[in-house]
């Protein structure tokens, strides 16, 4: 399965710990830039307040090189399954093309004055299909 959606990267001081390695909370701030870009490509507008958008129920990453200041990365999102109100995204940054943290959310839909969860519309469904993404 390809990636849906990749960005290239290079690390700033910002991400780092002293040492100049990312720090492991980085990792998850540029996995959330990426799930953002990618709703908002599957709806064609903006996160906003009065929109239904995403919820990060669980994330797990796995940690498997030191990625340290002033690298060139690659960032990597696609989602791989969904179901009526959520979905999972995977998610890797690669270096050399070589994958140095990997990381797997499942999100739910949710209306985001409320929190109530609310079923992927029949457009992103279509959309996340045509990506590859397996519905069930």
């Amino acid at each position: 399965m390809s990636w849906a959606l990749t960005r290239p990267h290079r690390i700033r001081w910002s991400e780092c710990d002293l040492y100049g390695h990312v720090n492991h909370a980085a990792y998850l701030t540029l996995f959330e830039d990426l799930r953002v870009a990618h709703w908002q490509a599957l709806t064609g507008a903006p996160i906003a307040p009065d929109r239904p958008g995403p919820v990060v129920a669980q994330i797990e990453a796995r940690y498997l090189r030191a990625v340290g200041f002033n690298d060139e990365v690659l960032l990597c999102c696609r989602t791989t399954s969904f179901r009526r109100t959520s979905f999972v995204h995977e998610y890797a940054l690669l270096k050399d093309g070589e994958p140095c943290c990997t990381a797997r959310a499942i999100c739910v839909v949710t209306r985001q004055d409320s929190g109530e969860k609310i079923p992927l519309p029949e457009e992103i469904r279509a959309r996340l299909l045509a990506e590859g993404a397996s519905e069930g």
